[in-house]
């Protein structure tokens, strides 16, 4: 009793030492808000911010300067009188809105991309849930098997004792050893996992440790209206800017005219002065390329479409099969509270009590107690199950992941 006392203090201590400068929850989320993967993505989306200006745009004016009709041997403006410098402006003019149309495209593709940034954050929160509750999963293992050593180092003295007045054999000792080393070595493993949770943390957030009073496990089980889907919104514009490509394309089997306005300059001496042209010119759509253009807008906006529906169709599966699954857990462990837990333990006490008079083997007595660990360490496992369900469905739904 002296040296579970005892450990427990270090144990004590030591987590208060690790937790001193433990980062906190909502600090935590803060560095995770801020992630490379997430920074990538609202670069992304900046970029097709920028792209919607420049495919908005109706292009630069061209400016022209020509030398015409100067005769080779000479290259004077006195020779003929063509003989002069052009300067020359052109622009092109759409007659129709489609520019605007492919501006609003690449504006929504841009606001996908945002939505996809606030989804790559929720992504992380949901992540970094699982490893919380992963944590907090292999630390119960732990506590669970810290338990069973300290209860088979007693039943060992119990062992010893019956030994020397020879109610159990030097066997029952050995398996006694063996069981107790099977135990130190799980300890071992758990320890190991835990340290691979910490490496985890610590690609997330740069910290291997949380503040442990800092995290809203009853946040998990609240429900709120307030629900926000970032995939969907994500995939709403993703439609709208196929829907705007497709009009562009629409409006695009009007082509683009061509206003030019030149003036030439001719020499001083010629008495007929200078000159001024004026042209328009646009292409003949008389090809198959605006047609194919149109065909592969209408086609992909159809894509995105059914990508959207099905999107929807499988959000609202996904929440009712998960709800289902969390019930079905809620129900088990209340079953292993209520009952299996307390009828295993029960088992354990009496057949301790029965061993430490000789009335029990020391197999009965690992069975039980072999029995109460596996019990109690499924319930630590429904119990992150149902947590990572809680945390799974919080986000398919679009419920905040914190407070």
């Amino acid at each position: 009793m002296l040296y579970r006392t005892i450990k427990l203090f270090t144990a004590s201590i030591l987590l208060l030492t690790l937790n001193v400068n433990a980062t906190t929850f909502t600090e935590a989320l803060s560095i995770l808000h801020k992630h490379e993967s997430v920074e990538s993505a609202l670069f992304k989306h900046k970029a097709q911010s920028e792209q919607a200006r420049l495919k908005g745009s109706w292009g630069d004016p061209t400016f022209k300067i020509a030398a015409k009709n100067f005769p080779v041997d000479t290259l004077s403006f006195e020779q003929t009188p063509m003989t002069g410098v052009e300067f020359g402006l052109s622009q092109k003019i759409p007659l129709t809105s489609k520019y605007e149309k492919i501006k609003n495209a690449f504006d929504a593709l841009s606001k996908a991309y945002r939505y996809e940034a606030k989804d790559k954050k929720k992504n992380l929160t949901k992540a970094f849930w699982d490893i919380l509750i992963l944590e907090r999963k292999i630390s119960g293992e732990l506590s669970i098997l810290n338990d069973e050593s300290l209860w088979i180092e007693q039943i060992l003295k119990v062992s010893n004792r019956l030994y020397t007045t020879g109610k159990v054999s030097q066997q029952a000792i050995l398996e006694i050893q063996i069981r107790k080393a099977e135990v130190e070595r799980d300890i071992s493993n758990k320890n190991y996992e835990l340290s691979q949770i910490a490496d985890r943390l610590f690609y997330l957030i740069g910290d291997t440790h949380i503040e442990k009073q800092s995290i809203p496990w009853g946040s998990l089980k609240e429900s709120t209206n307030k629900r926000v889907d970032y995939r969907e919104l994500g995939l709403q514009e993703k439609l709208n800017a196929k829907e705007h490509s497709l009009n562009a394309s629409r409006l695009n089997q009007t082509p683009d005219m061509t206003v030019s306005l030149g003036y030439t300059k001719r020499s001083d001496i010629d008495r007929h002065g200078d000159f001024i042209s004026a042209a328009i010119s646009f292409p003949l759509p008389i090809s198959d390329q605006r047609d194919s253009q149109y065909g592969m807008a209408m086609q992909e906006k159809f894509q995105a479409l059914r990508h959207y529906e099905d999107y929807k169709r499988a959000k609202n599966r996904e929440i009712a099969l998960v709800s289902k699954e969390i019930q079905k857990l809620i129900s088990e462990i209340e079953i292993l509270d209520n009952k299996i837990i307390k009828f295993a333990m029960n088992s354990r006490y009496i057949t301790s009590k029965s061993y430490g008079i000789g009335n029990a083997t020391y197999i009965e007595l690992l069975q039980s107690e072999l029995k109460l660990q596996n019990i109690l360490m499924h319930k630590v496992e429904l119990e992150a199950k149902r947590d990572m369900k809680r945390v799974a469905l919080k986000y398919i739904k679009g419920e905040p992941l914190h407070d």
